[in-house]
């Protein structure tokens, strides 16, 4: 078995899990797993006065497969309740349901039509306090084509719709709607490896957000545009490449503002764009069947939906490290490093203007799983973040015992 790479708390895993985070199960099957983590963490409030706590989250989470001819119908969830030790004010419940459909179309095009939708409490290491009302909803909608043009060539066509909305109303200005766009161009070989070319663009929309100008009052908008170059290999057994660099432009709408700069002066100043290079790089090296490790780096441009700026350039890089020691335990080690430059940042309530992040983070894993119906597994990490302000500053230490039984046909 395999330690899988780690990110802390309800942070996005390291590498993008697809259009939705339900897993679709092929064929005539279904799963059922029950999983109970323990944790502590020296700091769960992400404050500059570290406050303790243990907290205990039950889930249940299932999924069925339904072919129909040669389409495949999915549909799961999960249901689960975060429990604080002696802080029941911050206990709430977790669920998520999903699913969609992977569908082909002859010889030549395949595709999946999915949607998700999610409410949980969010504990993500940009916030800037943990709150016990901090509940967030997400839905995600989307749809993915690619179809063989001719020989080794392919296109491919991905839309995804984003809905996050926070509970707590002085987050409201947080809240997002996103509709993105992503064809892409593929020609491949076995002896030369894959070449890519992408382009997305992201039509962002901050509906409790205005932004006043000299034509009157008008909702926060911005547009993500990206061009982006690929290339993936899988060199043998051993190692496996996956390269991309893009060209990123942000658009705000409307382009300037009317911000007052003294007592009954205003002036009209240009919002805060980008426009540069992106990058991400996935590296996998396999030197046995014991060892492996794994490098992920990027840099990327997105909404902001935790802090109160107009949008976030996020540098990341991560390695991770995994060792078997046998058919039923593995060990892992890993760390990240995380900037997030925050570009139009402002106050909110409650919460003073934020410029930049950088987090640093490192864990270690055991793993146990003598045979497939259960698993253990055993984590202890360390975060570190430094914020301009520096209010913002936090460290925590957290570790966790996880139980897992898992059932399933098919």
């Amino acid at each position: 078995m395999r330690a899988a790479p780690s990110s802390d708390g309800d942070d996005p895993p390291l590498r993008s899990a697809g259009l939705i985070s339900t897993p679709s199960v092929s064929g005539r099957s279904w799963s059922l797993t029950t999983l109970v983590k323990t944790s502590y963490d020296s700091n769960f409030t992400r404050s500059a006065v570290p406050i303790s706590a243990w907290r205990v989250t039950p889930v249940v989470t299932g999924a069925i497969g339904l072919p129909i001819g040669r389409q495949q119908l999915f549909i799961g969830g999960d249901l689960g309740r975060d429990i604080f030790i002696n802080k029941s004010n911050f206990n709430r419940n977790r669920y998520a349901v999903g699913g969609g459909l992977d569908w082909r179309l002859g010889s030549l095009c395949t595709g999946e039509v999915a949607g998700e939708y999610k409410k949980r409490q969010s504990q993500t290491s940009d916030l800037a306090v943990f709150r016990a009302d901090n509940v967030q909803r997400t839905q995600t909608y989307g749809a993915s084509a690619t179809c063989r043009l001719f020989g080794r060539a392919s296109a491919a066509m991905t839309v995804r719709r984003n809905i996050t909305n926070n509970d707590l109303p002085e987050r409201s200005a947080f809240d997002v709607r996103s509709t993105s766009y992503s064809p892409s161009l593929n020609y491949g070989t076995p002896t030369l490896g894959t070449f890519s070319l992408g382009a997305d663009v992201n039509a962002i929309l901050y509906p409790r957000r205005t932004v006043t100008t000299l034509d009157g009052v008008f909702e926060d908008r911005i547009k993500i545009s990206s061009l982006r170059g690929g290339y993936s290999r899988t060199l043998g057994t051993k190692l496996s490449v996956n390269l991309g660099i893009s060209y990123i432009k942000v658009s705000p709408n409307p382009s300037s503002e009317l911000v007052v700069i003294a007592p009954g002066v205003a002036a009209l100043v240009p919002r805060s764009g980008f426009s540069g290079t992106g990058f991400d790089v996935d590296i996998a090296y396999n030197p046995s069947s014991r060892l492996s490790a794994n490098l992920t780096a990027s840099r990327s441009v997105n909404s902001s939906p935790n802090v109160g700026a107009s949008l976030v350039v996020q540098k990341l890089y991560g390695v991770d490290f995994n060792y078997n020691f046998s058919r039923a335990m593995s060990v892992g080690l890993g760390g990240t490093h995380v900037v997030r430059d925050y570009r139009g940042s402002f106050a909110t309530a409650g919460e003073i203007r934020r410029t930049r992040d950088t987090v640093n983070r490192v864990f270690a894993q055991v793993n146990y799983s003598p045979v497939p119906l259960y698993s253990v597994g055993i984590e202890v990490a360390h975060q570190k973040r430094a914020a301009i302000p520096d209010i913002y500053n936090y460290s925590s230490t957290t570790a966790a015992l996880t139980l897992r039984v898992k059932l399933g046909r098919g």
